[in-house]
């Protein structure tokens, strides 16, 4: 429940970042692909390069406040994890969620 995820966070930062961010999220990385969850994200391929806009324009929502963006190397000291990678954006916008007051879906 998303609503009762972030009223955790909001009401509890300090206890609830070690699970949300670091160290957590690197081991989430390291697991990222067998989490299920609801997808999130978009990854941009280097085939995409020249075409970055016309594949942002794909992001379904269109009102958008924040971008995280992240190449996926050297993720804490994890080195290259590839599409796993994702963790750390997702982890960011979580804290930035919480504790910046911006909603989930923006």
């Amino acid at each position: 429940d998303e609503t009762l995820f972030y009223r955790l966070v909001m009401e509890h930062v300090a206890e609830m970042m070690p699970y949300i961010y670091t160290p957590t999220v690197g081991e989430a990385c390291q697991q990222y692909g067998q989490i299920y969850m609801q997808p999130q994200g978009m990854y941009i391929s280097i085939e995409e390069a020249g075409n970055v806009k016309k594949v942002l324009a794909n992001w379904p929502g269109k009102e958008v406040d924040v971008v995280v963006i992240t190449d996926g190397e050297r993720i804490l000291g994890l080195g290259d994890l590839g599409t796993y990678g994702m963790g750390i954006p997702v982890g960011k916008l979580n804290l930035y969620t919480a504790c910046g007051g911006i909603h989930p879906s923006r």
